[in-house]
């Protein structure tokens, strides 16, 4: 990155680059050099994907129209179906080399489907391999971009608490006599897990869970019936004066001393919560900690008269910036 002092930057089409070239290493092996301007149709499919309308979402559960919008999305063309073609020619050239290597996570499923397994238990089969790797390429590329850009939206809109957290991580690399890795050191910076909280309240990447209700239920004299989907409001939640004071301020200090331990434990749920929480909760946080780290080392961050604020958000399969991020990036060295 470059430093930019009379010009704005798209802080979300850099993370955009940087999570989707992360996942395709971690995961699945590949060096893509998405930030340098190569393998761009990648990351074209990749974004169109999470562009779905929301409206276009409901109506697709209507069993009629669900049949209608799959005939039209083969006709214009599936990024789904791009995507699936590079997951296809990634194993085709795992199996030609031999499973040998990292055991990232391909390596594991691919383990997973030629091995035997415990007796009754199924091995997965190439076409759930295929589309396992699609969810944890997405999954793993669109959120933390999101939550990256949102988190220097915060704090470029709030200098006080950037110049708080910048002191953190400057004291914490300065004091890093025994050598511990980034990740290691990221790990145990408590105000920088605040301000990634506090931003994944105001901007959960997610902004609602569905759960289907698998047996009768009955809650406050509101019958549920086995089957029923159920949606979880994470953005409301997140928002709800009654739970978080002056819930549309940004205040990482909230994650701090005794209110965090007092709080619901289902009032924050930027993963979900429960068996079936985000798989991928604990590889976010960590790309998420140690970009904001090597980041705030280097450069500051300040609005723009081109900054939004409000930041308007787009709510497709995911809450991103409708217009991007836009502020402007000061080198600290």
């Amino acid at each position: 990155m470059v430093s930019f002092t009379d010009q704005s930057v798209n802080m979300l089409d850099w993370f955009s680059k940087l999570t989707l070239e992360a996942i395709l290493s971690t995961a699945f092996g590949m060096d893509t050099n998405i930030q340098m301007g190569e393998n761009t149709k990648t990351l074209e499919k990749a974004k169109a994907l999470f562009e779905v309308p929301f409206m276009v979402r409901l109506i697709a559960r209507l069993p009629l129209c669900k049949l209608l919008l799959k005939i039209m999305s083969s006709v214009r063309g599936n990024p789904a179906t791009y995507l699936g073609d590079v997951v296809k020619e990634i194993i085709k050239t795992r199996r030609q080399q031999g499973l040998t290597g990292r055991k990232d996570l391909l390596h594991l499923m691919m383990t997973a489907n030629e091995e035997t397994t415990v007796e009754g238990v199924s091995k997965l089969s190439d076409e759930e391999i295929v589309a396992q790797s699609i969810i944890f390429l997405l999954a793993g590329y669109e959120t933390s971009s999101n939550t990256l850009s949102f988190i220097l939206y915060h704090l470029a809109l709030n200098p006080d608490v950037q110049d708080k957290l910048r002191t953190e991580i400057k004291e914490a690399v300065e004091s890093n006599a025994k050598r511990k890795s980034m990740y290691e050191l990221a790990q145990n910076m408590e105000y920088l897990d605040c301000v990634i909280k506090e931003s994944q309240r105001l901007c959960p990447a997610a902004a609602q869970v569905n759960r289907e209700c698998c047996e009768n239920y009955d809650l406050n004299g509101i019958h549920i019936p086995a089957g029923t989907e159920i949606m979880i409001p994470i953005y409301v939640l997140h928002h709800d004066p009654d739970a978080w004071q002056n819930p549309e301020n940004f205040d990482p200090e909230r994650f701090l001393g005794p209110a965090k331990d007092a709080r619901h434990a289902f009032q924050f749920l930027p993963f979900g919560a429960g068996p079936r929480n985000c798989i991928g909760m604990r590889f976010a946080l960590m790309e998420v900690k140690v970009a904001l780290v090597r980041i705030l080392m280097k450069f500051k961050f300040m609005a723009s008269p081109e900054t939004q604020v409000p930041l308007e958000i787009r709510e497709g399969i995911t809450l991103s910036a409708k217009d991007g991020v836009l502020i402007r990036v000061q080198s600290t060295n």
